[in-house]
């Protein structure tokens, strides 16, 4: 196993631990914060507080380890999380509350994927495994990670058949530090300063641009949601909480299962045309959520819509890792998740608001939004070619 193939293994064994607690944590914390006995404004401010903590603390992260290291601020980021749960174990104080919630990232936008809970790591561990693949591998890198993340979080969520708090939280300390520990042997490559083309400059930041555009506007319609689906099916569908698990099980699943197919779709429809015709149908299925008044029609809906929104994942990180040179690509991850999750924290904060007048408002406010977001990706991408399909020929697929 060469040191490449060593530190990727590392920084999967980190992400799957990672991936498991934010697997019961995106279940729990909402019905965890009920259970203390907060209201729906209340724990929207909670969940805003993480939404608008955490891109604020990604954008600091990245662009230092741009300039100083990637390793140092990937292990600063990872403690964020452990430290988040212990405060969970010890108190119920509303203001800690609050200080754990912008630790770790409580109530931001995208559930499971990616790592869920606790996002400020991500974009460190993107621009690490750019650092370690190719443009040819870099795709069907970034889905075995996202299918692995998915698929731990999604056995997560059945942790939450687990009833007593106290007990979640300590696994997922337990966990969380595991991911810790397991990527203190990685090696990143050192920071080398040189002097760089005024074209290749400008080039990055008009790339950070356009997907700081795209990221805020997924950031609203995600953080107008995302956080809220399992107080929603407790709530307005009466499920338990063991209930929730299943479908958040099912759900992650289905995600990640069809992610195998990703590579494949990017390949043949390229990269800006399979992230439209993905988020597309997700977009509907989000709309027609809210007007589905039996809890099976909504369990189904939720699980493929979704689906639907993760299916491109890989392909639109690999997409911004092509187009950004080696020098930015932490800072490039960094500003897309702080342009995707500060924006999320308003529309995550206001929305418990909005399910107190109405289950619909929310989802249709998303859809609205979606579909300028998938807008703005036709007009920046369509006539980039690195962005179109590259192949024509049968796909054959790569034995792993």
């Amino acid at each position: 196993m060469n040191r490449n193939t060593f530190d990727i293994t590392l920084l999967l064994i980190s992400r799957i631990t990672r991936s498991i607690t934010a697997g019961f944590i995106s279940v729990v914390i909402g019905l965890y914060f009920l259970h203390i006995g907060l209201n729906l404004v209340q724990i929207g401010i909670l969940f805003g507080i993480g939404a608008f903590a955490s891109p604020l603390i990604a954008f600091f992260f990245s662009i230092y380890a741009d300039i100083k290291g990637r390793k140092l601020t990937l292990l600063i980021t990872l403690a964020f999380l452990p430290i988040s749960i212990a405060i969970l174990l010890l108190t119920k104080n509303f203001y800690l509350l609050g200080l754990a919630s912008a630790l770790g990232g409580f109530g931001i936008a995208g559930g499971l994927v990616g790592g869920g809970v606790g996002a400020t790591v991500a974009p460190i561990q993107t621009a690490i495994l750019a650092e370690k693949t190719d443009n040819k591998e870099r795709t069907r890198i970034y889905s075995i990670f996202t299918l692995a993340s998915t698929y731990a979080g999604a056995a997560g969520a059945l942790f939450s058949h687990i009833q007593n708090y106290n007990e979640l939280f300590i696994i997922g300390f337990i966990l969380s530090l595991i991911s810790f520990i397991a990527s203190i042997p990685i090696r990143t490559q050192a920071i080398i300063k040189k002097k760089e083309e005024v074209e290749v400059r400008k080039k990055d930041l008009d790339v950070i641009r356009k997907f700081t555009y795209t990221g805020i506007f997924n950031g609203i319609a995600q953080g107008l949601i995302t956080p809220f689906i399992p107080v929603i099916f407790e709530k307005f569908y009466n499920l338990s909480q063991g209930e929730i698990g299943n479908i958040v099980f099912f759900g992650g699943i289905v995600s990640a299962t069809i992610m195998f197919l990703t590579p494949y779709f990017t390949e043949h429809l390229g990269f800006v045309k399979f992230i439209i015709i993905t988020r597309a149908i997700s977009s509907i299925l989000v709309l027609a959520f809210p007007f589905l008044r039996t809890p099976l029609l909504a369990e189904t809906d939720y699980v493929i819509f979704t689906t639907f929104r993760v299916f491109a994942l890989p392909s639109q990180q690999a997409l911004m890792m092509n187009l950004i040179s080696e020098r930015r690509r932490a800072t490039a991850s960094g500003i897309n998740q702080t342009a995707r999750l500060l924006p999320s924290a308003l529309s995550t904060s206001i929305s418990g608001v909005l399910l107190t007048i109405g289950l619909s408002i929310p989802f249709v406010s998303s859809f609205v939004v979606n579909i300028f977001n998938l807008f703005l990706y036709y007009k920046f991408f369509w006539n980039i070619p690195e962005a179109q399909a590259k192949k024509k020929v049968s796909y054959i697929p790569r034995e792993t």
